[in-house]
């Protein structure tokens, strides 16, 4: 079995998606004076949204599921398919481009599955425009994905709507059942486009997201 980390680390400072979700902060807390030995420790302070997170619709909608009530059963060891699709600063993910990566790869996404797609954008994590020009999602893409019944999308870009060029999907997107999982890395080394996919929310209460610690599964 081979284990895969796709989850981007939260870092002091960090990227974010701009006023008003701040960037994390981590900080160092003194050693209590209580105790007759040094511990170290920190506080950290953060949106939802940070490094790779998972999210459900209530994103959109409070009155659908929060973060916190989550069956794990549909964030554990589930069924993963991972297409490669190169893209640069700006580049649209089409319909076509997802048809043909399945071809190229020799697979097939089938209803329920979790739908991973890597454009390389991850190697941008630190850059100044990672967040204000990554590849996005075309819409006739996204109608695809809801039309196969995917359980989860998840990407490499933390922008799935063109910050440029919107195309205004995510209302749709999250009327449907299914939860999105962003930004995340290391896309491009999976070795086997199907496998297994955990990505375990923290247990936030009323929250529509969490960070992650996302992990790709392959067997042999």
């Amino acid at each position: 079995m081979r284990i895969i980390d796709i989850s981007g680390p939260i870092e002091d400072g960090m990227w974010s998606y701009g006023d008003p979700y701040p960037a994390p902060r981590i900080q160092q807390i003194p050693p209590p004076d209580w105790l007759d030995y040094p511990v170290y420790s920190q506080t950290v302070s953060l949106a939802v949204q940070s490094g790779t997170y998972l999210e459900t619709a209530a994103h959109l909608d409070r009155s659908r599921l929060p973060i916190d009530q989550l069956p794990l059963a549909r964030c554990y060891m589930i069924d993963a398919v991972a297409l490669w699709i190169p893209k640069a600063a700006n580049g649209s993910i089409s319909l076509d481009d997802l048809l043909q990566a399945q071809e190229r790869q020799q697979v097939t996404v089938q209803p329920g599955d979790a739908l991973l797609v890597g454009t390389g954008w991850d190697k941008q994590w630190h850059a100044a425009n990672y967040v204000t020009d990554p590849p996005s999602f075309r819409a006739d893409a996204i109608n695809w994905v809801l039309a196969q019944g995917i359980a989860l999308l998840g990407g490499d870009t933390p922008r799935y709507d063109s910050p440029h060029n919107p195309q205004n999907f995510l209302p749709k997107f999250f009327q449907h059942d299914i939860l999105l999982l962003a930004p995340l890395i290391n896309l491009d080394q999976i070795a086997q486009p199907r496998g297994k996919l955990i990505a375990l929310p923290l247990k936030i209460k009323d929250a529509c997201a969490s960070p992650v610690r996302a992990l790709w599964i392959e067997e042999g």
